[in-house]
């Protein structure tokens, strides 16, 4: 008897063609002459009316496909890699493509799925959410190759025939759409033993061994403005709003319907997308589908994961930081390691984020969504949104390093760094708390030091810095104290010397009154302000500023600190504006010595010292006339005076005149060699760009300059451009550059500037 329909009472049946009924059954099928029994009645059904699944065909160009992707760029590697795959022997061809919601996989396997022929039948398309989703499509698959079951067979046993014709039949393309949990469709894939399945799914885990995995990420930016201008036209600003969007197919392509239907230029997009996002990220067009937004689609995804709070709550928390290379470590404070390791598989299972070693990277247009508060949803509430943000700011505060200028600090820093940023362009200067002063102060700190690029950037945080510390701290506290000495400095860095005088001197003022003479703080503000009175030719202030921060930093610190090495240095460097280059030269190498030992060989504070030992090396033997001008424009770089360096540099360049070659001794080979040797270590140790490296460049080229020889003339043109393209974002910089070259090569033709300038 067969088994597809339910029997209720016990019943037996013997012999050919045999039936037997308990209870009420509205049908039964024996096969060929088949009879179809009801309660009232006996009626006689054809032997084809229900026939086994292995014997039936499928009707030609069967599908159901809901779109066929006319619109459609990009993924020439996918398709590639779909088109040209092959199923083993014995078994289905499956292949799951998995990533963020809107990444486009239901787009990818809809333009597969078109391109199939008629001997490719059927074509099938199930919305495979769920187990009875999945059940569903089966069941409208038996229907569809055989109309007759329907009033036959109740759905559960449509489905059960649906995929007993997949089982025993090939040349077959099933979709399933949306799957959420590979569990829900091992069973189907594994009877099969032909055919094909193409999967979608958020997930991007569980499918070894299931399926052979094709994992999609966001569009080129070249595909992402095709594929807007194929919806709506050209438009000037496309590539903008594409990458504002992160190129994210549907995101593109709901943009791009919403400007066709409402006449909305780009621009006018992107104003809305920044003065209302919220809105806009819940936006498509007239006849767009209102699930299918950015912001509906995940929400889909967080309530999956609503019973994994900590997971929402890491999301949010990461919308403020840069998009890549964040570290995990910023969110051990969230609960255990396993809590928060499970909490980051689940994202990452729900392809929210991408997992990489130490780090997480997330889309940029979900974080923008995630920190875009909204009333009403319970994920994103503007309360939420707010308490994360300031978790994003206190875990970050508490990542800091103690000392973010010991060089084994600076790693970290690195990896902080565009964090930091991310976070101070994302947050509001009047939401800046007591946390995110300490942050942007000590973030602008470390960049002063590393690097030209990086130390460009630093005014802006430090300014903000100071700002907040004044706000929560008052302007004499210590800790607003120290934010303006670093803002000192980075003034100092980037503007004139005229404009950056008058706020080191109030700084100092300040500092001296408040904390006293001695004080750490205070002595920062020394150091600065006799870099000032150096460019300023003040030469005799500048010694004796120097040698204050020598008294204060040995009792302060000791002998043996950095700090005291450093402000030695500067020391030495004055004694060269004062024309005692030789007292200098011997100093310099005690002070070497002093370092090596305590320090070794290539801490940053050693490599300072070796560059001024070198430039120090062809200073005794030029005219005194020429000495104090051109230690003081080499003292200035070293010092980090960029700008007002530079603008010294060019005026005494200008001054100097042909003698200045003529009357110079020229550079050995060997001290060649050391110099070259001292920029390899530097960029190795400090990095291409930071100051000390460039000031090693300046360094290299002062004795290349010595030698008089032209075999390095290519070699000082090269560490020339190298600059240039150092101090390209800074255009004061670059422009004093050029001017200053211009007057080097009239003194010295062999050296002519770099091209292109």
């Amino acid at each position: 008897m067969s088994g597809l329909f339910d029997r209720r009472a016990a019943a037996d049946a013997s012999g050919a063609g045999a039936v037997a009924a308990g209870g009420s059954i509205a049908q039964a099928i024996t096969g060929p002459g088949a009879i179809g029994l009801h309660i009232d009645h006996v009626g006689m059904l054809l032997p084809d009316a229900c026939p086994p699944p292995e014997s039936v065909d499928c009707p030609p160009n069967l599908t159901n496909l809901p779109f066929r992707a006319h619109i459609f760029v990009g993924r020439d590697e996918e398709l590639g890699l779909l088109r040209s795959a092959s199923a083993e022997p014995g078994r289905s061809l499956a292949h799951v493509l998995h990533g963020l919601g809107g990444i486009g996989k239901s787009t990818l396997a809809a333009r597969l799925a078109s391109a199939h022929g008629p001997a490719d039948a059927p074509v099938w398309w199930i919305t495979a959410d769920s187990r009875a989703a999945i059940d569903a499509g089966l069941a409208d698959l038996a229907a569809a190759l055989r109309p007759s079951l329907v009033t036959l067979l109740p759905q559960e046993q449509l489905s059960e025939w649906g995929g007993r014709w997949l089982a025993t039949h090939g040349g077959w393309l099933i979709v399933l759409d949306n799957v959420t949990s590979s569990a829900d469709v091992t069973a189907l894939l594994s009877r099969a033993s032909t055919g094909r399945f193409l999967i979608t799914s958020r997930r991007a885990t569980g499918w070894q061994g299931i399926a052979e995995e094709v994992p999609l990420s966001v569009l080129s930016s070249q595909d992402a403005v095709g594929l807007f201008t194929e919806i709506h036209g050209e438009d000037p600003d496309a590539a903008e709003l594409c990458e504002e969007l992160g190129c994210l197919p549907l995101a593109v392509a709901q943009a791009a319907a919403y400007c066709r239907e409402t006449d909305c230029a780009v621009r006018t997009y992107l104003d809305d997308l920044a003065t209302s996002p919220a809105e806009m990220y819940a936006e498509t067009h007239e006849d767009g589908d209102h699930e299918r937004t950015v912001a509906r689609v995940w929400h889909v995804t967080l309530d999956r994961l609503a019973a994994e709070p900590l997971a929402v709550r890491i999301l949010l928390m990461l919308a403020w930081y840069a998009p890549d290379g964040i570290p995990r470590s910023l969110f051990t404070s969230l609960g255990s390691s396993l809590a928060v390791r499970r909490a980051l598989g689940r994202l990452a299972a729900h392809s929210m984020i991408t997992l990489s070693g130490d780090t997480v990277s997330v889309h940029r247009l979900v974080q923008a969504v995630s920190r875009t508060g909204a009333d009403g949803d319970r994920h994103r509430s503007p309360e939420a949104v707010a308490n994360a943000r300031t978790a994003a700011v206190d875990a970050l505060a508490r990542a800091l390093p103690e000392d973010v200028e010991d060089p084994s600090a600076w790693p970290v820093m690195r990896s902080l760094l565009p964090h930091v940023e991310a976070l101070a362009e994302l947050v509001p200067p009047e939401a800046d708390t007591e946390a995110m002063a300490h942050l942007l102060t000590e973030t602008g700190d470390y960049m002063l030091g590393v690097g030209v690029k990086v130390a460009l950037r630093a005014l802006d945080l430090l300014r903000r810095a100071e700002a907040g510390y004044v706000r929560h701290q008052g302007p004499e506290a210590e800790r607003t104290l120290f934010a303006r000495v670093r803002l000192a400095h980075a003034t100092r860095m980037m503007k004139s010397v005229e404009e950056a005088a008058p706020f080191a001197e109030e700084v100092l003022a300040d500092c001296t009154r408040i904390l006293g003479p001695e004080h750490g703080v205070t002595l920062l503000a020394m150091g600065n302000m006799h870099r000032i009175a150096s460019l300023q030719g003040e030469v005799e202030r500048a010694q004796r500023l120097a040698e204050s921060c020598v008294v204060g930093q040995i009792r302060l610190r000791g002998q043996d600190h950095p700090r005291t090495f450093a402000a030695r240095r500067d020391t030495i460097a004055g004694l060269v504006l004062t024309g005692r280059a030789a007292q200098a030269r011997d100093l310099c190498g005690e002070l070497l010595a002093d370092c090596v030992r305590v320090l070794g060989g290539e801490h940053p504070e050693t490599l300072a010292t070796r560059i001024l030992d070198t430039q120090l090396t062809t200073l005794p033997d030029l005219p005194d006339s020429l000495i104090q001008p051109l230690a003081g424009v080499l003292r200035a770089v070293t010092g980090d005076g960029l700008v007002a360096a530079l603008r010294a540099m060019e005026e005494k360049v200008r001054a100097l005149g042909p003698e200045w070659f003529a009357q110079a001794s020229p550079a050995t080979e060997d001290e060649v060699s050391a110099a070259e040797h001292d920029l390899d270590t530097c960029r190795r140790v400090l990095g291409d760009d930071h100051v000390d490296t460039v000031a090693a460049r300046f360094a290299l080229l002062q004795v290349y300059l010595a030698t008089r020889d032209e075999r390095y003339g290519e070699a000082a043109e090269g560490l020339l451009t190298e600059v240039f393209s150092l101090m390209s974002e800074n255009e004061s910089a670059a422009a004093l550059l050029s001017q200053m070259f211009e007057a080097l090569s009239s003194v010295a033709d062999e050296f002519s500037p770099p091209p292109n300038l």
